[in-house]
């Protein structure tokens, strides 16, 4: 399976429960929503405990015979249930047995009536760990449907543990392929250069290993919410002239006095949201859509973005997993091929209690880190 071309990233509307942003629907765009979408994607974070021990419905949207259902069951799974009458569409996603404890999941569904595809995945935010399900036969969704998910009224019930849920009439990819703002200034031979000019076969200086081509560079649209709200790294504490924009979950370099003490290590990775201090980085929830670069190489390294050390794209198991790979935003790589197989990172990558006590005690003096 492949991913299908579908024009221009088109997130259309946003569903924040509570009071954030003024309210619960938050617009993504001018664009009106089609009259019928035979091709999308929904995409949602939820957070869910260990207590969830009965089934329970994530969404749902039911008018007589039409239904359509995302629902999690601690015995089975995700499953997704679409009825028009008397055509029915369900996807069924089984999970291994230590997801049934919960924790935070993206879960995004992508549907296409032209090639007949229907693609649920999950992903284990604190892990990295992504599963997926793959079928055939889906059925369009309505603007009624997308409006009133968004909306969380008339037909639709949306369960508390939805953090966020976005639509859009794109095919979005699954997976890895975003790192920070193209706007990035990347060291190569030649100097510095914005990350979203950088084209594969470019050199790009690395820390650990010097010049290396890129393999692959690209760009995603993503909703400002939850673990996609930027991580804004301010200079000169991280970059040396500019504050450095970069995704929740991805790693920079850490290095100094408390790496040494508390871990051992001269130097390692942990994802940026760990730093978040209201000071020398922040997160300011926001209701948008920013687009991402991602930069891969042959192997996992270090690049250099305004002096400071971050992680080039990391693309851990994915060579191992090729039907998944070809959903993803590197899907020409795999069919190609040409997937690198990053067993080994730059850095020791940090457990999350790892990571939380390092930033603690980065909280606590900040003078005892510093970038490489």
């Amino acid at each position: 399976m492949r991913i299908t071309r579908s024009g221009p990233p088109t997130w259309f509307v946003a569903h924040i429960p509570g009071a954030h942003f003024g309210g619960s629907v938050v617009p993504l765009t001018a664009t009106r929503v089609p009259a019928m979408l035979d091709q999308g994607s929904l995409m949602m974070e939820i957070s869910l405990g260990r207590a969830e021990t009965t089934a329970l419905s994530l969404f749902n949207l039911t008018q007589g015979r039409d239904v359509l259902d995302l629902s999690f069951d601690p015995t089975q799974g995700l499953h997704l249930r679409h009825r028009q009458g008397r055509a029915e569409h369900n996807v069924i996603l089984p999970l291994e047995q230590g997801m049934m404890d919960g924790g935070r999941w993206l879960i995004s569904w992508r549907w296409s009536r032209a090639d007949r595809s229907s693609i649920l995945t999950l992903e284990a935010l604190e892990t990295g760990t992504f599963y997926q399900r793959i079928t055939r036969g889906p059925l369009p969704l309505s603007q009624a449907d997308v409006v009133e998910l968004a909306t969380g009224r008339g037909r639709a019930t949306i369960s508390a543990p939805v953090q966020w849920l976005a639509a859009g009439a794109h095919l979005h990819p699954h997976g890895p392929g975003a790192c920070f703002a193209p706007a990035t200034p990347i060291m190569t031979p030649d100097g510095l250069r914005p990350a979203g000019r950088l084209r594969p076969g470019d050199l790009v200086e690395t820390i650990d290993a010097g010049p290396q081509p890129v393999l692959w560079s690209g760009r995603l649209s993503l909703p400002t919410f939850g673990c996609f709200n930027p991580v804004r790294l301010c200079a000169p504490y991280f970059g040396a002239d500019s504050d450095l924009w970069v995704l929740p979950q991805h790693r920079i370099a850490l290095s100094g006095p408390a790496v040494d003490y508390i871990l051992g290590e001269e130097e390692v990775l942990l994802p940026a949201h760990h730093l978040v201090d209201t000071c020398t980085a922040r997160q300011t929830l926001r209701s948008t859509v920013l687009e991402w670069q991602g930069i891969l190489l042959e192997d996992h390294h270090l690049l250099i973005a305004d002096g400071f050390p971050v992680e080039s794209l990391a693309v851990q198991g994915l060579t191992a997993q090729p039907s998944f790979a070809r959903t993803t935003a590197l899907a020409d790589l795999s069919l190609a091929g040409w997937m690198p197989d990053h067993q080994h990172l730059a850095r020791r990558a940090l457990a999350p209690f790892e990571a939380q006590t390092l930033a603690l005690a980065r909280m606590q003096n900040r003078t005892g880190l510093a970038a490489a």
